[in-house]
């Protein structure tokens, strides 16, 4: 638990900074384009982009650390996993021999919840299929492995494969959201 409360807590810092900077931007961007205000879907959209910084930070960027000895940036080995499933067999390994949850935790479910938004936020916000919504998951996961083969950072075709199943599982929550409240969920969209 104090691994997944560690990267929500890493997350928490670049999530708050990109606040303003974002309200500011979407002010001058409705101002500009005369587009009425929705507050629901301004609300919504605030939350998805700093959780899109929230993820970039635990992604993309090495580990920073604040402490005694000041500011530390942490550097790290590359690595690259390119066989499926590879992740599996290793939290597999993990639960019945070392008899530890972390890999399934962090390495499985952290990977499968850090893109649910994805498949949650998208369609809420903005009209498209489910299709679409699931290439964008596609996409921004491929697009942060092929990032990280270039960082000190491991590159994983499992984490691709997850992040996507969790884009489709956010669909599936956002799909039966509006089955059943679907006047509330089409405030978030624009018109």
């Amino acid at each position: 638990m104090k691994y997944i409360i560690g990267h929500f807590s890493g997350m928490l810092p670049y999530m708050a900074l990109i606040c303003p900077f974002h309200i500011l931007v979407r002010l001058i961007v409705l101002k500009l384009r005369k587009v009425k205000f929705n507050r629901y879907h301004e609300i919504a959209l605030l939350l998805f982009v700093s959780f899109i910084a929230g993820l970039a930070s635990q992604t993309l960027l090495s580990e920073v650390t604040f402490g005694a000895d000041g500011i530390v940036i942490h550097g790290g080995n590359h690595y690259t996993a390119l066989m499926p499933f590879r992740v599996v067999c290793y939290t597999w390994n993990d639960l019945v021999v070392n008899h530890s949850a972390k890999s399934l935790l962090i390495d499985v479910l952290g990977n499968i919840v850090m893109f649910m938004p994805f498949g949650f936020f998208v369609p809420l916000l903005w009209r498209v299929s489910g299709k679409t919504t699931a290439a964008v998951g596609f996409l921004v996961s491929l697009s942060i492995e092929l990032t990280q083969l270039f960082l000190p950072r491991w590159t994983d075709i499992d984490d691709l494969i997850l992040n996507t199943s969790g884009t489709l599982l956010g669909l599936l929550l956002y799909r039966l959201m509006h089955k059943r409240c679907e006047a509330f969920v089409e405030k978030y969209k624009l018109t």
